[in-house]
């Protein structure tokens, strides 16, 4: 059974969904109906790039071919319907489109209405037999969605008088602006669920495939894959960087004071981008962060979280340690105070009057030994404490020549 989806963003989808389309997908699949979707595309519209051609589906293990693009008009599509129908030879079209037309095109919903009847007698007009599921649109609160939906039954009846087969699909009833919605437009999760359901409803009236059941509460909403989370401290405070989930448009950031016995908090603002800064921390303690993905008003249930990263917030080393140095065999001993928040330090040293040639390693006691040295040359070494907030100043250099 060949299936040709025509729509524009509800059907298309964007990064990090399901789509409707794979939902139907997998109700033929249970009721184990045979369907091949047929289309020119296979994509999702990127929501955070705005460009078409991504792939990031949250399960991409079902036919994407699909007739449907974001922002596309009943009155201008990408492709003819008489085209489409011709090179994909359909054994049935299910079309959702006409919201842009109203909203975008300022059409009438009597000439979008009209423009679908159009849409019906194109079709037929390379296959005149061919069956044809029209869905109403789900965005009701959208001015004169309800009135083309009102009118979407009396164009089926007309047509199928013609020749029967077209159908509605009642996609609008019980759709919620705020609950079935990702953005107050786009379908969620459970609004995808909701679409494919009452499109199989509609084919189950043509013999295509079983009604569909019914149990949305049971389906996740917001972002299905995890960000990676990454964090640097400072002074009193701490760096987050990430890489979020694809079609994220935000994150809530939970945190912890580990020191002080905390349970996670949810700050109370999702935050955009993909980098965020804090500074009421406090130095010494030790703080655990994570990320919650959004995409639009929708957040992650609670099996998607970030990676956990721990970062100690305090001040970069203040004072330059003073290196004493010993002489050894053909190596230099270097030792030194430590320096109270320093976790490392950075020691460097060079033949006096060459200092393009120093070299420098890190350690993370307070001694170290340099070896490999020439006895006839004098030696010049410095050492910086370093924290994970910063580095110290710079030591005054201390000279010596290594033993024969």
């Amino acid at each position: 059974m060949r299936i040709l989806l025509v729509g524009d963003s509800v059907t298309q989808g964007s990064a990090g969904d399901w789509t409707w389309r794979y939902r139907l997908w997998k109700h033929f699949q249970a009721a184990g109906v045979a369907v091949d979707f047929v289309g020119p595309r296979d994509d999702l519209y990127d929501n955070v790039s705005a460009t078409l051609g991504s792939q990031a589906y949250v399960d991409t293990a079902f036919d994407r071919d699909h007739a449907a693009r974001w922002g596309m008009t009943v009155d201008v599509p990408d492709v003819p319907i008489a085209t489409l129908v011709e090179d994909y030879q359909p054994d049935v079209v299910v079309e959702m489109l006409g919201v842009n037309d109203l909203v975008f095109g300022a059409r009438t919903p009597e000439t979008v209405a009209n423009r679908i009847a159009t849409f019906v007698d194109e079709a037929r007009s390379a296959d005149p037999g061919v069956p044809i599921v029209l869905a109403e649109v789900t965005q009701t609160w959208f001015g004169g969605v309800p009135d083309l939906n009102s009118r979407l039954p009396a164009v089926a009846a007309a047509e199928s008088a013609v020749a029967p087969g077209v159908v509605v699909a009642d996609t609008d009833a019980g759709y919620d602006h705020f609950t079935h919605t990702w953005d107050g437009s786009h379908p969620n999760a459970v609004g995808e669920a909701m679409i494919a359901a009452a499109v199989a409803d509609a084919l189950s009236t043509l013999d295509v495939g079983p009604p569909a059941s019914r149990a949305f509460a049971q389906i996740p909403l917001g972002p299905r894959v995890a960000p990676r989370l990454a964090a640097t401290p400072a002074d009193g405070g701490a760096t987050l960087s990430w890489t979020g989930p694809p079609g994220a448009t935000a994150q809530y950031v939970w945190l912890r004071d580990v020191t002080a016995g905390e349970e996670w908090r949810r700050l109370p603002f999702p935050v955009p981008g993909s980098t965020w800064q804090t500074s009421l921390l406090v130095n010494g303690h030790r703080y655990r962060f994570r990320l919650q993905p959004m995409k639009g008003d929708e957040a992650a249930a609670g099996d998607v979280r970030s990676n956990v990263v721990e970062v100690l917030p305090q001040r970069p080393p203040a004072a330059a340690p003073t290196p004493r140095l010993e002489p050894r065999s053909k190596a230099l001993r270097v030792s030194w105070r430590a320096e109270a928040v320093a976790t490392s330090y950075r020691v460097s040293w060079w033949p006096v009057g060459s200092r393009t040639a120093a070299r420098t390693r890190t350690v993370a006691g307070t001694s170290t030994r340099i070896g490999s040295l020439s006895p006839r040359k004098r030696y010049a070494v410095t050492v910086v404490a370093v924290n994970g907030t910063g580095n110290g100043p710079v030591s005054k250099r201390a000279v010596a020549r290594p033993r024969p």
